[in-house]
């Protein structure tokens, strides 16, 4: 006993410290306020009498301290209070000057109660010693009006031993060996407090605490919550003291939480690793209680007038239970739920306000308001502005008014010209226009004309009112028609041209006069004309003049007449007429015989077209039909020598085409004569692609590919939905989508017109194609993202262009899209492409074919297509670009494409594929089509995507192929499937007869790996479908020639290329 009564003052103040110390308020947080209870740490003087006062003193110091520079100190003081209600605080000094923390200096404090008396604990940790450190340190404590201060701890600091820059180590982790098995045994920590329960906002202090009887082993205790590892930060701070008493280590841990928050809430452990053995203190269980938490409020909802909805709003604490209050208009409903609650309402009339009230043991939660509005008709549009005039069309925008909280779809312009006269009665037309966006063209309209412009939009309640009427005009343009009856005419040394005016509704401004080309030789001469004649002097004898007329207005020149030829001799009395049948010759016996015959001739051909024409409506309409052999042809065409307008219309008009679609025609139709054609590109069963070269009006000649059927005959029917087609095409303006050059007739060798379509020659072919070579050649070549992005941007623009004209592209697919010389992607193939070409995917008649792996899930079960049925194209051709041209849904059979789509499967996510584009991708393929997005939205999303992407280093990186190798065509199946049921029909697509069965080409890839020979096509069998052949009601065709044509369409393969050096 007396050897332990020597021990010094400061052993005893570190016994102290052994227990765990927690000091937390444990009362909960009273109900709406946020104030945590205090507890006063601050006492009068008046507790310590003048006798306690004088006995206060700091325990001894360790005296002098010496260590070398590099090091780290800790230097400890002491102090016992004999009252507990007092907690001064320690100040440390250096010098006699006041010692601060910072990055360098680390101040600790620790307070602890143990039989009615404070312990107060102070430490030091200077990091790094220098030479700036070395002095003395001490105590200050501030009582009482007295001054209490420690002895001094000196502190020496030692310069690093020469030739070495390392500090001198003294070992602080000694080998396992120091601590014996039982003693590993007997390593415990001190109990905890077990449970602590607080209310948010508090802060919170846990200790831990444990004893290690081996004063050279310093391990660190770990804190671990939930069995994570818990880190300091800015909401945990973590303080460790380590002190030694009577040969014994004490370690001991405090973590401090500030503003307790319930993510907090959990089980906090203190973790201890010595010797490969792990001590784990008891847990210290910390429960967070509050008000009540939401989890779900109510949100906005629009809604139909009298239209049951359901409002949502769940609530959760602790503590439990949660009760759920609802309100109206601010007031409450008297029935209270338990969280979490749907709340029905029934249906509401007007714009009504709703909210939740959560409230548990410690208060209340208010939610946010919902707000509800009721669906009304749009306002209407304001700001109605032309933007653009041309000679023929307007460029109109708007603003929409509000959309009475449901979304608008489509927006109707209504146009009326202004009346010149008064008086007079003008037709109103209505143009429908999807939106957004809110501005569109307005087509079909005169020159130099004003007209009235009204717009109003509509949402799923209605249409709004009509906006304010706009006053605009067109501006003035060029004529549409070339003068007629151009006629030449040679007196003495001058030709006399003239020529009949177009009609003046044609002339789209004010004539200005007519400019007179004359070419003889390499020569060329214009003369401008005021009037319908001119007469121009010969230069040169035993030459061949031409001659062209076109009409001038204020905006330029006009369509150029077809060339008339005169051949001017060295001897003037005589001159060979020209090749065309307008052309005049000197008036001589000889040329006017060769006139009067060549008009005989023409009067018995048109005579012998109308007799046969009549005897065929005859027999077909009066009685049955007699066999095709013993009739001659209905029609006969025989070929023009030179260019006439009439011609066509004569054809036309012979071939029962109405009125109204001629005048849709006449920018349209051209001669023949103006097309050469060349070499074959491609060819299938039905149809074939030439080379040609087509000349403008102006003269020049531009390299086309040609597309023409094989088949020898044709239904009026059949050419009519063609020129139908065709007159639809001829307004597309866009650089995205392919431009038609003009369509002709070409009387083949049966005497029956067959049609041809003129469009660009685009070299590097088809999109597909172009993908396929860029994998499969020797070399393969890499399209970065950005690239294939492009390609994708311009798909959707055209497809937004053409969907902005209701237009159903109906078989939207890589193959269908061609390259330009830039590389802009154009889309093509719509329309004519079912109408002409019997190796695309759909056929007039008895047979048409469809794209099942590119046909939306709705147009596969129902036949229906719309504007989403595109989408869903769109989504696939995405599909296929972003694979470099491979087929879709691979391994999956065609007849199991249905059942495949159904089942909620959709094409996978190709391997190098971006993960926002997918999704953009997959948005396309949504079973509801009204949940998939618009052209517009998708070109949108790609272009805001590819403007995150990085550009590519160099034009070469990107595109080069030679494209001078077509891609094989697989073989192909033939399968029938019902007609197509069209809906939100295109304003110039027809469908197809009653009686038509449908079929379906297969296609394999043999370029595709991945491809396991399953087919692009899937056969639907039509159980209505009639067992004979669709008849048309045509004067062109028999029954025999009809049924002989089917069958042959019926049973026939098709084996169309696709050749990537031309346009299919």
């Amino acid at each position: 006993m007396a050897k332990k009564s020597e021990k010094p003052d400061w052993v005893v103040l570190f016994s102290t410290t052994i227990a765990i110390l927690v000091w937390i308020p444990v009362s909960a947080q009273p109900s709406r306020t946020s104030e945590p209870l205090v507890i006063p740490r601050v006492v009068s003087r008046m507790y310590l009498s003048p006798d306690e006062l004088r006995k206060l003193r700091f325990k001894p110091t360790v005296g002098t301290i010496q260590l070398s520079e590099g090091h780290e100190a800790k230097l400890n003081c002491s102090i016992e209070i004999p009252d507990t209600r007092l907690e001064p605080a320690i100040l440390w000094v250096k010098d006699s000057k006041e010692l601060s923390p910072n990055i360098h200096v680390v101040m600790n404090e620790l307070h602890s109660i143990t039989d009615g008396v404070s312990t107060l604990l102070s430490t030091v940790i200077i990091k790094h010693v220098q030479r700036v450190d070395a002095g003395d340190y001490r105590c200050r404590l501030s009582i009482s009006n007295m001054l209490v201060e420690s002895d001094p701890i000196s502190i020496r600091v030692e310069a690093q031993p020469s030739g070495t820059s390392e500090p001198l180590v003294i070992p602080r982790v000694v080998s396992r060996m120091y601590l014996s098995p039982d003693e590993l045994r007997k390593l415990r920590f001190k109990p905890t407090v077990g449970t602590i329960q607080l209310s948010e906002g508090h802060e919170a202090k846990l200790n831990c605490s444990i004893e290690i009887p081996d004063t050279r082993l310093e391990p660190a205790i770990l804190w671990v919550k939930d069995s994570k590892e818990l880190s300091p930060n800015i909401h945990v701070v973590m303080n460790e003291l380590h002190s030694i008493t009577d040969g014994v280590s004490t370690l001991l841990s405090t973590v401090i939480i500030k503003h307790v928050q319930r993510v907090d809430a959990g089980d906090y452990r203190c973790r201890l690793s010595i010797s490969n053995m792990l001590v784990e203190s008891d847990p210290i269980s910390m429960r967070v209680e509050g008000l009540p938490t939401f989890v779900k409020q109510p949100e906005d909802k629009n809604v139909t007038i009298y239209t049951p909805f359901t409002l949502s709003c769940e609530a959760v604490g602790p503590p439990g239970p949660v009760h759920i209050r609802w309100f109206r208009d601010g007031s409450p409903y008297t029935e209270v739920f338990s969280s979490p609650s749907n709340f029905s309402v029934p249906g509401v009339d007007k714009y009504t306000r709703f909210s939740c009230e959560a409230n548990n043991t410690k208060g209340i939660t208010t939610s946010r308001e919902a707000h509800v509005n009721v669906k009304v008709h749009p306002r209407p549009p304001t700001h109605v502005t032309v933007t653009e005039r041309q000679s023929n069309k307007l460029t109109l925008s708007w603003t929409p008014g509000h959309d009475g909280f449901s979304p608008l779809t489509t927006c109707r312009i209504r146009v009326r010209e202004v009346s010149r006269r008064e008086g007079e009665v003008t037709t109103t037309r209505f143009i429908n226009v999807t939106v957004p966006p809110f501005h569109s063209e307005v087509p079909g309209l005169q020159a130099m004309t004003k007209y009235n412009l009204s717009v109003s939009c509509s949402n799923e309640q209605g249409a709004s009112p009509n906006s304010k009427w706009v006053e605009s005009n067109t501006t003035e343009g060029v004529p549409s028609i070339h003068p007629g009856n151009v006629t030449v005419q040679l007196e003495g040394s001058s030709l006399v041209i003239e020529w009949k005016p177009p009609p003046s509704d044609k002339i789209n401004g004010i004539l200005s006069g007519y400019d007179v080309i004359v070419r003889y030789g390499t020569r060329q001469k214009k003369v401008h004309s005021l009037t319908t004649w001119t007469r121009v002097a010969v230069e040169e004898f035993n030459k061949t003049y031409s001659v062209e007329v076109a009409a001038c207005t204020q905006a330029g020149r006009g369509m150029v007449s077809p060339r008339v030829e005169l051949f001017v001799p060295e001897d003037k009395s005589t001159v060979r007429p020209s090749s065309g049948p307008e052309t005049a010759v000197a008036h001589t016996n000889h040329v006017v015989g060769i006139v009067i015959c060549t008009v005989f001739v023409l009067l018995i051909i048109l005579s012998g077209v109308l007799y046969f024409r009549n005897k065929a409506y005859d027999s077909c309409f009066g009685q049955r039909c007699r066999d095709e052999e013993m009739l001659p042809p209905v029609i006969q065409y025989t070929q023009q020598r030179s260019y006439n307008r009439s011609a066509i219309g004569v054809t036309l008009e012979n071939l029962g085409i109405s009125e109204e679609l001629q005048a849709k025609l006449q920018d349209v139709m051209v001669m023949r004569t103006l097309l050469s054609v060349g070499k074959v590109l491609g060819e299938g069963e039905f149809g074939s692609v030439v080379e040609g070269h087509f000349t403008q009006p102006d003269g020049t000649s531009e390299k086309v590919a040609v597309k023409t059927m094989k088949l020898d005959s044709f239904s009026q029917r059949e050419i009519e939905e063609f020129l139908n087609e065709a007159a639809c095409m001829k307004d597309f303006n866009h650089p995205n989508v392919i431009k038609l050059l003009g369509v002709c007739l070409e009387v083949g060798s049966a005497h029956f017109p067959k049609p041809m379509v003129i469009l660009p020659f685009m070299k590097h072919g088809d999109l597909h194609s172009f993908l396929l070579r860029s994998r499969h050649r020797e070399t393969p070549m890499f399209l970065p993202t950005q690239t294939l992005l492009k390609f994708m941007v311009d798909i959707a623009s055209g497809m937004e262009y053409l969907s902005g004209r209701n237009f159903l592209h109906r078989d939207l697919a890589a193959r269908n899209c061609m390259l330009r010389d830039d590389m802009t992607v154009c889309v093509a193939d719509f329309g004519l492409s079912k109408k002409i070409y019997s190796g695309d995917y759909y056929r007039q008649g008895r047979i048409a074919k469809m794209p099942v792996k590119w046909i939306a899930l709705e147009s596969l079960a129902d036949r229906v297509f719309t504007v989403k049925s595109d989408v869903w194209a769109f989504g696939v051709t995405m599909w296929e670009i972003a694979t470099r041209g491979m087929t879709p849904y691979p391994g999956v059979q065609n007849h199991e494409i249905y059942d495949y789509l159904v089942e909620g499967h959709r094409l996978k996510q190709p391997p190098d594929c971006l993960d926002e584009l997918y999704e953009i991708m997959y948005s396309c393929w949504r079973a509801d089509p009204l949940d998939r997005p618009f052209f517009p939205q998708l070109r949108e999303m790609l272009e805001k995507l590819a403007e995150k992407l990085p550009e590519s280093s160099s034009r070469d990186d990107i595109i080069y192929i030679n494209t001078s190798f077509p891609e094989e065509d697989p073989d192909r199946e033939a399968f029938q499937a019902e007609p197509p049921v069209l809906s939100s029909s295109p304003c110039c697509s027809r469908m197809a007869a009653e009686n038509t069965v449908v079929t379906a080409d297969i296609h394999g890839s043999v370029a595709d790996d991945q491809d396991d020979g399953s087919d692009r096509y899937v056969v639907v069998i039509s159980s209505s479908a009639p067992p004979r052949a669709a008849t048309v009601d045509t004067p062109l065709l028999s029954d025999d020639s009809l049924s002989q044509a089917n069958g042959t369409s019926a049973t026939a393969m098709d084996h169309s290329l696709y050749d990537p050096a031309f346009m299919l």
